[in-house]
């Protein structure tokens, strides 16, 4: 009766233990600002989620836009870490927001160059931002180097399958917008006009491209979805040759939350251009 009496005595200090750890772990979780969903999205992984994320611009979105909140503002300035794209440092609500920071030597920029989607470079940024993270937080070490290793042995699985599923299309000829350009070739396309966004285009570059491409063999015309879906669709009716659109960030498409089922969509796209 004593062990039972006693034992019920424990039982509030163990809950109230176990409230306070649970709550010092919620407290602990790092809070990080992520200029597009294509950092967050590493972020998340490297983390095994345990972060705190806002992004300001969304994968749907063109990423040079700036619509800050002043919500963004309040989170940002209390943040761990501001991680954000090169291209980034310039759009003047960003300025802005940088200089509302507290931890001014937690603000980090990409300067990674080329295109994310390219399994190469995506294993580049996310090295790069592993060691951004772990000087941050260095008592998650262990954790963000192993989730950073698991991540670099899946994007090369996933890059030999997509290898394998483009062998179909390898040396065939398309028109594809600017910003999807180095993926496109990458894939083992040749392209042989890149244009540029939806606001550029007019009834005299179209006819340029149409007289340009006219009795040449193209299997497609390729879009970006954030500078414009259908920029090339007009193009491609003129020719009579299909139309896609891929997608440079994450979650740009609830179908596509990740880079890994990214990547897939888009290579599952450029391969159906028989």
């Amino acid at each position: 009766m004593k062990h039972i009496d006693k034992f019920s005595t424990l039982l509030p200090l163990l809950f109230i233990c176990i409230l306070t750890t649970f709550g010092e772990s919620r407290a602990a979780a790092l809070r990080i600002v992520a200029g597009t969903s294509l950092i967050s999205d590493i972020v998340k992984d490297l983390t095994a989620g345990e972060c705190e994320l806002k992004i300001l611009i969304q994968g749907s979105s063109c990423p040079g836009h700036d619509d800050v909140k002043t919500k963004d503002f309040v989170f940002a300035a209390k943040a761990d870490l501001v991680l954000l794209h090169a291209f980034q440092r310039t759009i003047p609500q960003f300025k802005t927001m940088f200089q509302s920071i507290e931890k001014q030597d937690h603000v980090a920029f990409i300067e990674e160059k080329g295109s994310w989607l390219i399994p190469e470079h995506q294993k580049t940024v996310s090295r790069k931002i592993a060691e951004i993270l772990v000087a941050v937080a260095p008592d998650r070490k262990e954790t963000i180097m192993r989730q950073c290793e698991a991540r670099i042995a899946r994007i090369d699985r996933i890059n030999e399958e997509c290898r394998a599923r483009l062998a179909s299309v390898r040396g065939k000829s398309v028109a594809a917008a600017k910003m999807q350009e180095e993926f496109v070739r990458w894939a083992g396309f040749n392209v042989l006009v890149a244009y540029g966004r939806a606001e550029d285009m007019n009834a005299a570059k179209l006819a340029d491209m149409v007289r340009e491409l006219q009795g040449r063999k193209l299997a497609g015309v390729v879009d970006n979805i954030q500078s414009g879906a259908e920029a090339g669709l007009p193009l491609a009716e003129e020719l009579g040759v299909a139309h896609t659109a891929l997608s440079n960030f994450p979650d740009s498409d609830p179908s596509v939350p990740d880079y890994f089922s990214l990547l897939k969509s888009n290579v599952d796209k450029l391969a159906g251009l028989q």
